[in-house]
């Protein structure tokens, strides 16, 4: 019996790798999110920290730095403001590749179960034809036990 061979495989193990390549830029945007979160946090966690330090010294103390500290703010707002669109971007970027995964990932289970109807279809036809070798086999043998032997004189 030959052996099983279904002409779309390339096409299956071809999807079955973009699904996979498509998977790692979804984890590297996912990682990529993250770590803009955490700068985000830090960097407002750093304001919040220099601001409630400010607010706790004298108004003597705080009325110097004040000026600093608020340029300061305006600048790191501005990079908040940068760092909140990267995170947007990536979120956007995250959602397009997250739209293609699902589409690969539904193509690559679609050609999968065509496979498998495939493979049965083709161990039924292969059962079948030695079924019916079988068939010719038992009717052969049965006829030759069947035909009358020739009398030797």
């Amino acid at each position: 019996m030959k052996r099983f061979k279904w002409r779309l495989q390339r096409v299956l193990d071809i999807t079955a790798m973009r699904e996979q390549a498509l998977r790692a830029e979804l984890w590297a945007l996912a990682r990529d999110i993250i770590l803009v979160r955490q700068e985000i946090m830090a960097r407002q966690a750093a304001v919040r920290a220099l601001l409630e330090d400010l607010g706790r010294r004298s108004l003597a103390e705080r009325l110097p730095e004040q000026a600093v500290v608020l340029a300061a703010a305006w600048v790191e707002r501005l990079i908040l403001k940068a760092l909140h669109a990267r995170e947007a971007e990536l979120v956007a970027a995250r959602q397009v590749k997250t739209q293609i995964y699902l589409r690969t990932r539904g193509t690559r289970r679609t050609l999968e179960r065509l496979r498998e109807e495939a493979r049965l279809r083709y161990l039924r036809e292969a059962a079948r034809i030695e079924q019916a070798q079988f068939d010719e086999f038992a009717h052969m043998a049965h006829d030759r036990n069947e035909r009358p032997h020739a009398v030797h004189e």
